[in-house]
């Protein structure tokens, strides 16, 4: 499977799924801009840092000096080759590098693992907690999440990843409870 899965259409006012191409769909809340198709990542000078699809977005625009800023995102991907332990901790070390800005570095704080099964297959959680994320325009935040979820594919990848990625001490930022409510819905598509 090279595309995602088609669209889910729901009343509005409901949860909005986003089937992966990975076999597996999670929720994200009514708010929030599906954007199941598109793909999003983030780079620096050493090129992509990470890249996602199965795209879903909250608070697109809220700051006007960055085209196409967000307050949090949802996105994708699949590993092969590895277990979902190291795919879980590879992402979410991500963070030092996303919200690094040329050589001032954020404070990072890693949680301990949470596991837990999805439909009877384990699964992994880690949370980046960052500090001190280096301002290079107005729309940065001064602080951020970023949560990562592995367990097992069942489609074109044996580990999904599934990240959470939100701004914090903004005006409109999600509250840990958004975020634990996504991670919630992941489950087989």
């Amino acid at each position: 499977m090279q595309f995602p899965p088609p669209k889910i259409d729901v009343e509005p006012g409901e949860p909005q799924p986003i089937a992966t191409k990975f076999g597996l769909t999670y929720d994200i809340p009514p708010d929030w801009d599906n954007e199941w198709s598109a793909v999003f990542g983030w780079s620096d000078d050493d090129g992509l840092i990470a890249g996602y699809g199965a795209h879903g977005q909250y608070g697109y625009e809220y700051c006007d000096a960055v085209d196409g800023a967000t307050l949090a995102v949802t996105g994708a991907t699949g590993r092969r080759g590895i277990d979902i332990e190291t795919a879980a901790l590879d992402e979410v070390r991500l963070a030092e590098r996303i919200f690094a800005d040329d050589d001032r570095m954020p404070k990072v704080t890693y949680t301990e693992a949470q596991r837990f099964t999805i439909a009877g297959n384990p699964a992994v959680r880690y949370t980046a907690l960052v500090d001190d994320v280096p301002k290079s325009n107005e729309c940065d935040p001064p602080r951020a999440r970023f949560d990562v979820v592995a367990t097992r594919g069942f489609a074109t990848a044996e580990v999904m990843v599934l990240v959470v990625e939100a701004h914090q001490g903004l005006p409109g930022a999600i509250e840990a409870e958004t975020i634990d409510q996504i991670i919630g819905t992941l489950r087989p598509s």
